[in-house]
């Protein structure tokens, strides 16, 4: 199967979603992260920004986002959106692929969880028949 290809900008939300997924229990859990940095080594580019500079702000924003639901509200809103414009129906199901993997990663799904990867589902326009 070819390689999909996401420009910067768009990788870093996806990362940043399936970072959100992971955290949403309070922790990243190892196999979590691990099949995120292994989404990271498929599709990142040997011309972007580090991808160690890009994981450091992602933690340190994941700690704010935390501090208020609101806040993580509104992360989610903004990651999602900017998905929803940037994805043609393929990349939104590598999106949710990957975001489901980690909700499962660690044998728990709880249901902070479910509500989340009901909430990409919704936003994304992906309905399950």
């Amino acid at each position: 199967m070819e390689k999909e290809l996401f420009d910067e900008t768009t990788l870093k939300n996806i990362i940043s979603s399936a970072v959100l997924m992971s955290s949403i229990d309070g922790e990243i859990h190892q196999k979590e992260w691990e099949i995120i940095l292994s989404f990271v080594d498929q599709h990142w580019q040997d011309d972007y920004q580090d991808f160690k500079s890009h994981q450091q702000n992602i933690e340190r924003d994941i700690g704010m986002i935390f501090q208020e639901k609101e806040k993580f509200q509104q992360k989610l809103n903004d990651l999602v959106e900017q998905l929803t414009t940037n994805l043609n129906s393929r990349q939104k199901n590598i999106v949710l692929n990957l975001v489901g993997e980690v909700m499962i990663a660690d044998g728990i799904m709880t249901l902070e969880e479910s509500k989340l990867f009901a909430t990409f589902m919704d936003k994304l326009d992906i309905r399950l028949y």
